[in-house]
């Protein structure tokens, strides 16, 4: 299940706020993983050292926000768009917690509707 990637229902979004050297932005994550999470980015960074570690703000639908640390691990540019991969370094264990019940609860229900899709 670990590497198993969810994406957030779009009416309760995944809000991540980013900050790092010289930037500081709050974006809604693309998908989730237990060990990260996609970002689009429509800025991408530009003129942003992305070298270093990153400060996150997680906030999952209904529950408390946590903090963590990251890295900025890949950019995938779609047209002007970016999408990065934030892969999650450090976080609390109770919020770890927290983190894979949503990917498991988000995984079922898909997996749910899909196979309502392939039945109806």
């Amino acid at each position: 299940m670990e590497r198993v990637r969810v994406r957030p229902e779009h009416d309760r979004p995944v809000e991540v706020q980013v900050m790092g050297p010289g930037f500081l932005d709050v974006f809604h994550a693309r998908d989730v993983s237990q060990t990260g999470l996609g970002i689009l980015v429509p800025h991408g960074f530009e003129g942003c050292d992305l070298l270093g570690d990153v400060e996150l703000i997680v906030t999952l639908p209904g529950v408390p926000s946590f903090s963590a640390s990251g890295m900025l691990r890949h950019r995938t540019r779609h047209g002007a768009l970016s999408f990065f991969g934030v892969q999650i370094t450090r976080m609390a264990e109770r919020d770890r917690r927290a983190l894979r019940a949503y990917v498991t609860a988000r995984h079922a229900e898909e997996s749910a509707a899909e196979a309502e899709k392939r039945r109806g």
